[in-house]
């Protein structure tokens, strides 16, 4: 079972892993397209990602559908609904995948015998937080371009930590239509978006493959802070 998600913060220690991997249980298998679970169900699960990308998402009272979150191998999902008695927002496949239902007594065995690991999960809960911060900033304060090339430049990170690689391209399952509903704009102005970071000689997207052209320059271009992790030698 993937651990990068979480050891970006820290070295493992002895046993850390292992008490990791108290954190799964039965297996499903989903088919690209398939909804896993619907905002509002009740009595919600939460999920260890083994393979595939998701997308959790929620509707608007207009109907439309807002991409909240994208996750990827390694991630847990449905995290937000452990406070809540029906699920707050929708998952759905955007590939094939494979989830681990994971029972809530074993969030009580990490969180009552693992303080260090219970530790690492709230700091994981704190740079989700960070990151639908930035989201927030990118859809409400800047350009349709920059907001579809600071997405891009998001999955790149996250997908270079599932899978580490020299390479500036990355293979994405995502459609213009959930580019679209990510950065809350038309199917039309995520197009434009992309010819323009096209044209600028930024990043180019072709059948799910997103190569940079100009990784620095796109960086640059958006003007997406950063956020460096903390020295966790104090857990």
């Amino acid at each position: 079972m993937q651990t990068a998600r979480f050891a970006s913060f820290s070295s493992f220690l002895d046993g850390d892993a292992e008490a990791f991997n108290l954190l799964s249980g039965p297996v499903v298998r989903l088919r690209k397209g398939e909804v896993l679970r619907v905002e509002g169900a009740p009595n919600p699960d939460v999920y260890r990602l083994r393979a595939g990308w998701l997308a959790c998402s929620v509707m608007t009272a207009e109907g439309r559908r807002q991409i909240t979150k994208f996750h990827l191998p390694g991630d847990l999902v449905g995290m937000t609904s452990l406070a809540a008695h029906e699920a707050t927002e929708t998952i759905e496949a955007l590939s094939d995948a494979e989830v681990e239902i994971v029972p809530l007594d074993a969030f009580a065995e990490v969180f009552n015998n693992h303080p260090r690991v219970a530790a690492l999960l709230f700091l994981w809960s704190q740079e989700e937080r960070v990151r639908l911060m930035h989201h927030l900033a990118v859809i409400g304060r800047m350009r349709s371009s920059k907001r579809v090339g600071a997405l891009l430049l998001l999955l790149y990170q996250r997908a270079q930590l599932s899978a580490p690689s020299r390479r500036t391209s990355f293979t994405m399952p995502l459609t213009q239509q959930d580019l679209a509903d990510a950065t809350g704009m038309s199917i039309v102005h995520a197009n434009r978006s992309l010819k323009d970071l096209r044209e600028r000689g930024l990043v180019t997207v072709v059948d799910g493959l997103v190569k940079f052209r100009d990784l620095r320059g796109l960086i640059a271009y958006t003007e997406v802070p950063t956020v460096s992790k903390r020295r966790t030698d104090w857990i």
